[in-house]
């Protein structure tokens, strides 16, 4: 993928731009089994908002170093 990507969060349906393999969501940190609920769950990406509630545990699995 090349330039950023027009694409809408598949949980909150609000819109943000994706750059791929450069994109925020890798400095998160999402785990291993954050990132399968999310492969699971959605067919495409979420937005940095959505991403971030599942890095915290507030949306799907939690992280087992969240206390």
């Amino acid at each position: 993928m090349r330039g950023p990507v027009e694409k809408v969060c598949e949980h909150c349906r609000q819109p943000f731009q994706c750059v791929g393999y450069q994109c925020w969501c890798g400095t998160l940190g999402i785990t291993e089994q954050q990132m399968d609920w999310i492969a699971a769950q959605f067919t495409d990406c979420l937005c940095q908002i959505c991403l971030g509630k599942v890095a915290t545990g507030e949306l799907g699995p939690r992280s087992s170093s969240i206390m």
